[in-house]
């Protein structure tokens, strides 16, 4: 998943480096029984990014009204039982995020898919990226303090399910995939924004008086 071009510092040679000295942590996510599992890479010393995504996962996806999550539902039977999600903070390029094509994988999911006997698929998200993404739907929001901390939530979700699609049809073209996940992010911050959701988030949002 692409973003608009802006100005941004390549991980490069040193971060590649640094990370390797830092080591890399796992942490499996178990959704619905239909669902994937997720194996989550990440830098050791950044246990909170993972724990976020996690929230959205196993909380967030399944408590969404059934229409807000119904394109994905389907398509999350597609997927292979297993899926690393690479976590870094920004990618070489701008992206926020990749799905790996067979072969293109990590080690770490080589490894998994010979000791399973099974396909293992594996995508990447960017998460500093996917934090600084403003998508067109922020223009109509005035935030309250907590704003940035939704919008993360939200938006991390929304580009997990973008990765995921492309990895479960990947012969699906980029601005089918976009449509979808846009559509989505928008429901989702409209429900969270909801009275439940502000007060789940405990944030102060108000539409923007047009």
């Amino acid at each position: 998943m692409r973003q608009k071009r802006q100005e941004t510092h390549a991980p490069g040679l040193l971060r590649r480096l640094l990370e390797r000295l830092e080591g890399r942590e796992q942490m499996l996510l178990r959704g619905h029984p239909s669902w994937p599992l997720l194996l989550l890479s990440y830098p050791a010393n950044h246990l909170h990014v993972a724990e976020e995504l996690r929230e959205a996962w196993l909380h967030t996806l399944p408590s969404l009204k059934a229409p807000v999550a119904a394109d994905y539902r389907e398509m999350l039977a597609h997927l292979p039982a297993v899926v690393v999600v690479v976590l870094r903070p920004r990618n070489v390029c701008d992206c926020l995020g990749h799905h790996h094509p067979r072969g293109a994988e990590s080690r770490l999911a080589k490894r998994l898919a010979h000791d399973m006997g099974s396909e293992v698929g594996e995508i990447d998200l960017a998460w500093e990226a996917i934090r600084a993404w403003r998508p067109q739907p922020l223009s109509s929001l005035a935030a309250g303090e907590g704003f940035a901390v939704l919008h993360f939530h939200v938006a991390l979700l929304a580009v997990l399910l973008h990765e995921l699609e492309h990895l479960a049809h990947p012969d699906r073209q980029e601005s089918a995939v976009r449509r979808t996940s846009d559509s989505f992010y928008s429901s989702v911050l409209d429900e969270l924004v909801s009275q439940d959701g502000v007060t789940r988030f405990g944030m102060n949002i108000r539409p923007v008086a047009p």
